[in-house]
C-alpha cells in the first residue's frame, strides 16, 4: 500500500516538474522573442539603405521609388509592403507588382509593366497597350522603339487661359476617343496588322490619322505609304500581304499602295531613269 502511494507521489512530482520546466521555457522564449523584436525594430542594422527595382523597362527606377513611398533610412520592418504594393498598382503603367525584404537593409520591388504596342501624343506622350490602356511615357527614361499613331492633337491641348477649366489627363484610350474617335480606328488597325502580319507590324513606322476615315500607314523602309480607308481591315491586310510578296518577287518598287476601294489594290510603281531608258 505504501509503495503504491510512493509511486503515485513520484509520478505527480515528476509531472509537476515537467510542467514547470515547460512553462519556464515558454516564458523564456516569449521574453526572448519580444526582446529580439524590439532589437530588430530599433537597431540601425535594419535601416533601409537600398531599394532594388527589377523588371522595369519603361518606368525609371527613381520614378518607381518615388511612387512607392519607401523612405531610405527608415527601419525595414516599419515599411508596410502590402500598402506599398497597392500604391504602386494605382499607377497605370504596371500590370503586377511584388515586394520583398532582403535582410538586413534592402527592399526589392519587382514590377511587370503594361506593354505598349504604339506611341501617341495627346495631352502628353503615351504608350498604348493591346487592351487600349494609356501608359504615360517620360522621354527622359528613353522611348520604346514602336510605331507612332499621329492624330490632330490640337483638341487635346487646353486653349490659352483655359487650362483650369478642362481636365485633359487621360487614363484610357476610351477617354481620348471621346475627343477624337479616330484613335479607336488607328488602334484597331494596328491590332489587326500585328496579329495577321507580325513582320509587317515590325516594319511599321506610323499610322497617320489626320484625315477622317483615311488612315495611312507609313513603313520604315522606302517610305512606303499604305492607304487603308475604312473597314474590312483583315481582308485588306491579307490582300496587302499578297501584293507585297508579288512586288518583291518581281522586284517592283512602289511608294504607294491604295486599299480604299472594294477588292482592289492600286499600286503606283516607282519609275526610275534606268527603266525609262530600257523602254526607249
Amino acid at each position: 500500500m505504501n509503495s503504491n502511494r510512493m509511486r503515485f507521489t513520484f509520478r505527480l512530482m515528476t509531472g509537476l516538474a515537467i510542467v514547470l520546466l515547460a512553462s519556464g521555457t515558454t516564458a523564456g522564449l516569449v521574453m526572448g522573442g519580444l526582446a529580439l523584436s524590439r532589437w530588430t525594430e530599433n537597431s540601425p542594422v535594419f535601416n533601409l539603405d537600398a531599394i532594388v527595382v527589377e523588371g522595369n523597362r519603361i518606368a525609371g527606377k527613381e520614378d518607381i521609388i518615388r511612387v512607392s513611398g519607401l523612405e531610405m533610412g527608415k527601419n525595414i520592418w516599419s515599411a508596410d509592403l502590402e500598402e506599398t504594393g497597392r500604391r504602386l498598382m494605382l499607377d497605370t503603367r504596371f500590370d503586377r507588382v511584388a515586394l520583398s525584404r532582403r535582410l538586413p537593409g534592402t527592399v526589392v520591388v519587382r514590377v511587370k509593366e503594361l506593354q505598349p504596342i504604339a506611341i501617341v501624343q495627346l495631352d502628353r506622350l503615351y504608350g498604348v497597350s493591346e487592351r487600349a490602356e494609356l501608359i504615360p511615357l517620360s522621354p527622359g527614361n528613353g522611348l520604346p522603339d514602336l510605331p507612332v499613331i499621329t492624330i490632330d492633337a490640337s483638341g487635346f491641348r487646353p486653349e490659352s487661359g483655359a487650362a483650369e477649366s478642362r481636365d485633359l489627363h487621360f487614363e484610357t484610350l476610351r477617354e481620348a476617343m471621346l475627343v477624337d474617335p479616330e484613335m479607336g480606328r488607328a488602334l484597331y488597325l494596328m491590332r489587326v496588322l500585328r496579329a495577321m502580319s507580325p513582320g509587317m507590324y515590325d516594319e511599321l513606322s506610323e499610322i497617320h490619322m489626320s484625315r477622317p476615315n483615311d488612315p495611312i500607314a507609313y513603313m520604315v523602309e522606302g517610305g512606303l505609304a499604305i492607304r487603308f480607308g475604312t473597314g474590312h481591315y483583315p481582308r485588306k491586310i491579307e490582300m496587302l500581304r499578297r501584293t507585297v510578296e508579288r512586288l518583291e518577287a518581281d522586284a517592283i518598287r512602289t511608294r504607294l499602295i491604295d486599299l480604299r476601294f472594294k477588292d482592289q489594290v492600286i499600286v503606283r510603281p516607282v519609275v526610275s531613269s534606268r527603266s525609262l531608258d530600257r523602254r526607249s
